[in-house]
């Protein structure tokens, strides 16, 4: 690299630092120190330190006096309605995304013991591993064990080719 530039980078880096340091300090409001009693220091300033709000008054009795005591008060009670309008933005948001991600499969098992088993020993290998139930009419449940999802196939490529030399077995890639 040309040494002018090296001699540039390096002292625009210096008045960065500089100018994070000192910059703040313009801006911030200084502390006054109330032992500093003096005819010729400026005015007390406000300081920036933070209150602790006032503790609210207690009104559990109110509230107790408001909560319903019998069976027939509660069964008075209007039923709240509940719609989460939330819940329904993301479920419409996540029908729109076409992200897909690639997982492996390392197997399927038809007890969930074995499958979390297995699915122990890869976490402790640092593999992202999670078990997926599934319904099969012959079979009934089975447990996929699966690690993933990654977003690009190489990297999922790189670790299905990792898992079936480690453990010695024939894992398949999905694009889910």
């Amino acid at each position: 690299m040309n040494e002018t530039l090296k001699q540039r980078i390096v002292g625009i880096a210096v008045i960065t630092a500089l100018a994070a340091i000192f910059v703040p300090m313009l801006f911030d409001t200084p502390v006054a120190d109330p032992s500093f009693n003096n005819e010729l220091s400026l005015p007390q300033q406000p300081n920036n330190q933070l209150t602790i709000p006032q503790q609210p008054a207690n009104n559990l009795q109110e509230i107790l006096d408001k909560t319903p005591q019998t069976q027939a008060e509660v069964i008075s009670q209007p039923v709240p309605i509940h719609v989460d309008l939330q819940a329904k933005k993301i479920q419409k948001a996540i029908k729109k995304l076409t992200v897909k991600g690639w997982v492996i499969q390392v197997g399927s098992f038809t007890q969930e013991q074995n499958a979390n088993e297995f699915r122990d020993k890869l976490r402790k290998k640092k593999f992202t591993a999670y078990v997926d139930a599934t319904h099969t009419p012959d079979k009934g449940v089975l447990y996929r064990l699966r690690v993933g999802p990654e977003l690009d196939e190489k990297i999922a490529q790189n670790t299905k080719q990792r898992l079936d030399a480690i453990y010695k077995i024939k894992s398949i890639l999905v694009l889910e």
